[in-house]
């Protein structure tokens, strides 16, 4: 299963690319992440939190059970903070979250029953597409060995998902907001 770095990359990119586009007046000279890309990575990764209990790991946080609840749980946040459903943000959520399940989902799974539940509550069957694009992490890493494990991950992860993030991240520089940033001048001025 893929590491929460590579987890990560893929809600940065996913942030950015649900990011609203700014006109050029309102972009800042500074080069920061956004609250979009930074929230796309803690949703992207947030389904790992159930390690705490290792016996409920890849269970029902691994589902698309889970992505709805966060995405209505999205929605009733934004709708009562702001007066109406922020839906940018409720998709943020649910493509963040929903990017761990597929990672998982495309990943080596060392460990039984391998794969996840990823249609619970409609199947508790665990799924795995046997393809492996992800290689295992350990996480015991006191283990001879665990270290050249990681590592091997990470560069797959960073090599895969890296240049994607990037893309997006230079993509949305050239983007362009279609709010108007000027009137056109047809209008005679108060002083004239």
């Amino acid at each position: 299963m893929p590491s929460p770095i590579g987890h990560g990359l893929a809600g940065l990119a996913i942030g950015l690319a649900l990011e609203p586009a700014q006109p050029e007046s309102a972009r800042s000279t500074t080069r920061h992440l956004s609250k979009f890309a930074i929230l796309g990575a803690v949703f992207a990764a947030l389904p790992d939190a159930d390690l705490i209990h290792s016996a409920i790991h890849r269970g029902v946080s691994h589902s698309i059970g889970a992505t709805a609840l966060l995405m209505i749980i999205a929605a009733v946040v934004t709708g009562w903070v702001t007066g109406r459903v922020q839906w940018r943000w409720v998709l943020l959520v649910g493509a963040a979250h929903a990017s761990h399940i597929l990672m998982d989902w495309l990943g080596t799974d060392p460990y039984p029953p391998p794969g996840l539940r990823a249609l619970w509550p409609f199947s508790d069957r665990f799924y795995i597409s046997g393809w492996n694009l992800f290689p295992p992490t350990e996480r015991r890493v006191y283990l001879p060995g665990a270290f050249l494990i990681n590592a091997r991950a990470f560069f797959t992860e960073v090599g895969i998902l890296g240049p994607l993030a990037a893309l997006v991240f230079f993509s949305r520089r050239t983007r362009r907001s279609r709010v108007l940033t000027s009137v056109p001048d047809s209008l005679q001025r108060p002083s004239a």
